[in-house]
């Protein structure tokens, strides 16, 4: 039967009280369902009345209406359509990542700020690996040369390729920012550029005590200072700065709009980012340094476990440039830099990582993004390989390389490497240790190592999921399915378990047979699979349901009571809409122990939707089951 959606949006819109009744709007694979202001609002007998309804209740909050797959989609993109939950393009995004906690979100968030500026980091990494090779000491003592030889134009050049990336990347992060979150780009790169405006002491030349150049003090006790690499203030600058003008905006008369909201919001966010962003991350800049700098001073290489195990959080924060102090400390006292050994092992760390996610992933992006980002953290420059690869799926990626560097971090204290400079690791930093034949020895051995030990060690066992789903196929069209399979005469248990006649499933919408005959199993495991040859017709944003079409049978899986509200957590997909599926394919894992921590059920229903077209469906299972045993017997 064709519906009229609109017209029945229109129609539930009303029967629920109105617009104004309506907080947000969500939907499962069967219902709606509506977040009210107030329940008694709510006809249900005007609603139970409209085209396609199929039943109504209220349960945790939420009124819901059974409309059935296939139908509570568009019943859902009619709503939206009228103004319930309307979203911007940043809160659309957050929604997508609905399931995740807050530490995933915000991590997928810095991976999204991220993308875009990759390509200039590519870059300037080769960049900085030409320079390096070129005009470090060590490698020009071979040729009887210092920097002194090598003309001065010909420097200024190579630091202008090298340098520029850095010297702004506040700027593109910020612009980067306020693209991702919704604000105005280009206020998000005047924003950043006045971050590192030539008039503010720069953060490299503070970071050098030999430099001379101290922060300015406001107050006597504000430190003031340039953002020349820094990635974190430029970030939270950005999302403050767009949020504040997606505000500014909804308050300000539209005839000063144009005006005002770009002058509030640059100068709101200058002052904040000076003087209250900037002076708490330099005290933070101070207390990791103090840290640092006890840690390389305790025994049995424990210094450079707790260092390497906790740089690449520390180059989350932005502020690891000021370590260029205590590293110019080392060598002004020593003569060697014991500290550049154990980053040079975390960013050969990171690129194994970054490797073994690029050659494993399925999705294009990661393909594209992936190897480049690899030979970017080779040649030092490894925010491309964090942000673009190792934490944009999972955290899972990025604990292992903090582990991997932690341990090889203690080998180089064990061991007593040390360089003969800063500001160069991993392949170019191999030149800091051609001084001794056995320092460059146990360079090369352990970073081959580290190298092939994070790359097995991921691909084993860290590969976020998320990376192995496969893009659709170009040009694939998935509003034209495959042709239905045969008609199934019979129906395969879904997973291993207890069989759970209709009347006895916890859920009153499958129970009383408000979406067709139905019955269930009581998983043992958290594997989900096809009970008949098809094709998926629909798959839920969350994971926890599953349509399959066959001929002239439309099928509804159907995991857990009230599940929806789990967002996707705990749940994994193995097939997309519109594939081809046989009976006992693997459709769904799950997590049991996640589903019962959240107070839900785990009963798996399976719904023959249309059954009201068959001759009749009959469950057939009882007791124990396993997959692929006869659960129902359809007849056309």
């Amino acid at each position: 039967m064709n519906y009229d959606y609109a017209k029945i949006a229109k129609e539930v819109i009303q029967a629920v009280g109105g617009p104004e009744n309506i907080k947000s709007a969500a939907h499962c694979a069967t219902r709606l369902r509506l977040i009210v202001a107030d329940r008694s609002l709510a006809d249900d007998e005007k609603v139970g009345e409209i085209d396609a309804v199929k039943g109504t209740f209220f349960t945790a909050g939420q009124y819901q209406i059974i409309f059935g797959t296939g139908h509570v989609n568009r019943v859902y993109e009619q709503i939206t359509r009228l103004g319930i939950a309307e979203t911007t393009a940043s809160e659309a995004k957050e929604a997508k990542m609905d399931g995740k906690n807050q530490v995933q979100k915000a991590i997928r968030t810095f991976g999204d700020v991220f993308v875009p500026v990759i390509p200039a980091l590519v870059a300037t990494g080769l960049f900085l690996g030409l320079k390096g090779a070129l005009l470090n000491d060590n490698f020009l003592a071979l040729f009887g040369m210092t920097n002194a030889d090598i003309p001065h134009t010909f420097q200024v050049l190579v630091d202008v390729l090298s340098g520029t990336t850095f010297a702004f990347l506040p700027a593109i992060v910020c612009w980067s920012t306020f693209r991702v979150f919704g604000g105005s780009p280009v206020l998000g790169l005047i924003l950043g550029l006045m971050l590192v405006n030539g008039s503010l002491p720069n953060a490299y030349s503070v970071a050098d005590p030999s430099s001379g150049v101290t922060p300015l003090m406001l107050f006597g006790f504000i430190p003031i200072v340039g953002y020349q690499g820094s990635i974190l203030p430029a970030f939270v600058a950005g999302v403050i700065g767009s949020k504040l003008e997606k505000k500014l905006r909804k308050t300000i008369p539209a005839v000063f709009d144009f005006m005002l909201t770009p002058f509030l919001v640059l100068f709101i966010m200058l002052i904040l980012s000076l003087l209250v962003i900037g002076p708490l991350l330099h005290a933070l800049e101070n207390v990791l340094l103090v840290i640092v700098e006890y840690a390389l001073e305790l025994p049995f290489g424990i210094g450079g476990l707790v260092v390497g195990f906790f740089w690449s959080i520390i180059t989350l924060t932005g502020v690891h440039h000021i370590f260029n102090m205590l590293e110019i400390s080392l060598l002004a006292s020593t003569g060697f830099n014991p500290f550049n050994a154990i980053l040079c092992m975390c960013g050969f760390s990171s690129a194994g990582v970054c490797l073994a996610i690029s050659i494993k992933a399925r999705k294009k992006e990661i393909r594209a993004i992936g190897p480049s980002a690899t030979v970017s953290a080779l040649l030092g420059i490894g925010e491309p390989a964090l942000f673009g690869v190792i934490l944009r799926y999972g955290m899972k990626p990025f604990l292992l390389s903090c582990s991997i560097n932690g341990v090889a971090g203690m080998i180089a204290m064990l061991m007593g490497m040390k360089g003969t400079g800063n500001g160069i690791t991993t392949i170019p930093g191999t030149l800091l240790y051609i001084y001794s034949p056995s320092q460059l020895a146990i360079y090369v051995i352990l970073a081959l190592a580290t190298f092939a030990t994070a790359f097995c060690l991921c691909w084993f066992f860290a590969v976020p999921p998320e990376v192995m789903e496969a893009d659709a196929p170009k040009g694939e069209k998935k509003d034209v399915p495959p042709a239905p399979a045969a008609f199934p005469d019979i129906l395969g248990a879904v997973a291993q378990g207890t069989f759970v006649p209709m009347a006895e499933i916890p859920d009153p919408t499958f129970s009383q047979g408000v979406l067709g005959e139905c019955c269930g199993v009581e998983p043992e495991t958290g594997k989900v699979f096809s009970p008949m040859d098809g094709t998926i017709s629909q798959l839920a944003d969350t994971l926890h349901a599953v349509g399959i079409e066959a001929e002239g049978v439309e099928l509804l899986i159907h995991v857990g009571v009230d599940t929806v509200e789990m967002k996707g957590d705990g749940f994994r997909s193995h097939v997309r809409e519109g594939q081809t599926v046989k009976k006992g394919d693997l459709l769904l894992t799950m997590d049991l122990e996640k589903i019962k921590a959240a107070g839900h059920p785990a009963t798996i229903m399976v719904a023959v939707t249309n059954s009201d077209d068959l001759a009749s469906v009959e469950a057939v299972a009882s007791g124990q089951v396993k997959p692929g045993d006869q659960l129902m017997c359809l007849k056309a």
